[in-house]
């Protein structure tokens, strides 16, 4: 179908990212702030967002508190992003996001998600499932981002994603720690694409990867382990993406940074798009990377023009490792 959903982002734990910005940050002094900005955040809002600005037909789904939903009501609506959240009682969380404007950093203050009960947790995973199912067509991509709220397991995730791939989806993951290396346990077959950070693939892997080839044999790992796709983001130093049986090296441009915030939102949804869009593994992934580029110049969400973007694009050249 014309209108058939490409994309449905799962988000378990959002939270409402509420972005200060500050001339610089010292701790233990008083600030006064620069701006302030609210946005609907967590991992896969941020993907969704993006890949509607790319033009992908994208849904988001995951679990909202019914207390405060309005934020991310409004983000959908405005960005043409499909609502497939499913409301839970209480309030979705809010996160706090201090970007450092002279340095260039953002230093992050998680808080906690709902707490769902057995009871609670049970039926919000079938009002969810209801709610994906009829987006799901032969092809569609699910991706399953970020942390978990308390009292929700990776098994509990990984029987939704079984559940959606087996009415077509292909499936990525991005998430850390126990979580990821629960749920790559946990799904079978392995998940089509994953983006660990470098300090995640070693938690994931037990050991530390000091060198680019050292990334390069554990993402190799990963892909001979069933991952079709594997992208190690390792933020200014570049990415190692590893496909098809072999794995390439690619350097980040050299671009003012902003901020930090939302780059491996950017990667994600930029390798997704091009992949909807019929490119190689290898060509989407430096789509991708470009995308990342481009975002982290700019404090406000949301990307250039695609003509600036390809531009990016066209300085990332990989090389075969």
């Amino acid at each position: 179908m014309a209108d058939a959903i490409q994309v449905i982002t799962l988000t378990p734990n959002p939270a409402i990212d509420h972005t200060v910005t500050l001339e610089r940050l010292v701790p233990g002094a008083v600030h006064r702030a620069r701006a302030e900005q609210f946005e609907a955040g967590g991992k896969g809002i941020g993907v969704a967002a993006v890949l509607a600005a790319l033009g992908v037909r994208v849904a988001a789904g995951g679990w909202l508190g019914a207390e405060n939903p309005q934020r991310f009501e409004r983000s959908f609506a405005q960005a043409g992003i499909v609502d497939a959240m499913w409301r839970v009682p209480g309030r979705t969380r809010t996160n706090i996001k201090l970007a450092d404007a002279a340095l260039g950093e953002t230093t992050d203050i998680n808080l906690p998600g709902i707490a769902f009960d057995p009871v609670l947790q049970a039926g919000a995973e079938v009002g969810l499932l209801q709610t994906l199912v009829p987006l799901v067509g032969p092809g569609t991509w699910v991706t399953l981002a970020g942390s978990l709220p308390p009292g929700v397991t990776p098994a509990d995730m990984a029987r939704v994603a079984t559940t959606l791939r087996g009415h077509g989806a292909r499936l990525m993951v991005d998430t850390s720690g126990t979580a990821l290396r629960a749920l790559l346990a946990a799904l079978q077959p392995a998940p089509d694409f994953i983006k660990p950070n470098r300090a995640e693939l070693e938690e994931l892997v037990g050991r530390p990867l000091p060198t680019v080839a050292a990334v390069a044999d554990a993402a190799a790992q990963l892909q001979q382990d069933g991952i079709a796709l594997v992208v190690v983001s390792m933020g200014g130093d570049g990415a190692v993406i590893a496909s098809g049986g072999a794995r390439w090296f690619a350097a980040t441009p050299r671009v003012r940074v902003a901020t930090t915030v939302g780059a491996g939102d950017a990667l994600v949804a930029g390798t997704l798009g091009a992949l909807i869009a019929g490119r190689a593994p290898l060509d989407a992934a430096v789509f991708g990377m470009a995308c990342a580029a481009a975002r982290i110049q700019r404090i406000a969400p949301g990307l250039p023009p695609l003509p600036e973007i390809d531009a990016l694009a066209a300085q990332i050249v990989p090389q075969s490792i």
